[in-house]
């Protein structure tokens, strides 16, 4: 609709027209501002950062590190890979598929603190 043809339409119609037309252009903008919300992945900056530091400084058996954090996610549905952890005391190590088939098992990654 040009601008000739909106000034000749009754008053309420043309400010109902022209607050849809505003509405549509915040939700354009903020749908390109925030790109589906989706945050950057860090992997790529943090391995970018860690590949600069001389070897002394970065973290313990980095070219391991590296190349696990580069493995892709399993899918929906497909079970984790099995890893394998020391216990506090260090006296024995334990896999996950140890208890994969026994019970439900329950991952929880975070600090407590």
């Amino acid at each position: 609709m040009s601008h000739r043809s909106l000034s000749r339409l009754d008053p309420r119609r043309r400010s109902a027209l022209t607050e849809r037309a505003a509405v549509v252009g915040v939700l354009v903008a903020l749908s390109g501002a925030f790109g589906g919300c989706q945050s950057p992945d860090p992997v790529a900056s943090f391995i970018q950062r860690q590949d600069s530091l001389p070897p002394d400084q970065r973290v313990p058996d980095w070219e391991r590190t590296k190349r696990l954090m580069l493995r892709p996610a399993p899918a929906i549905g497909e079970p984790a890979p099995d890893f394998a952890l020391a216990t506090l005391d260090g006296a024995r190590t334990i896999r996950m598929s140890e208890f994969r088939e026994a019970r439900p098992l329950v991952l929880i990654f975070g600090s407590f603190t």
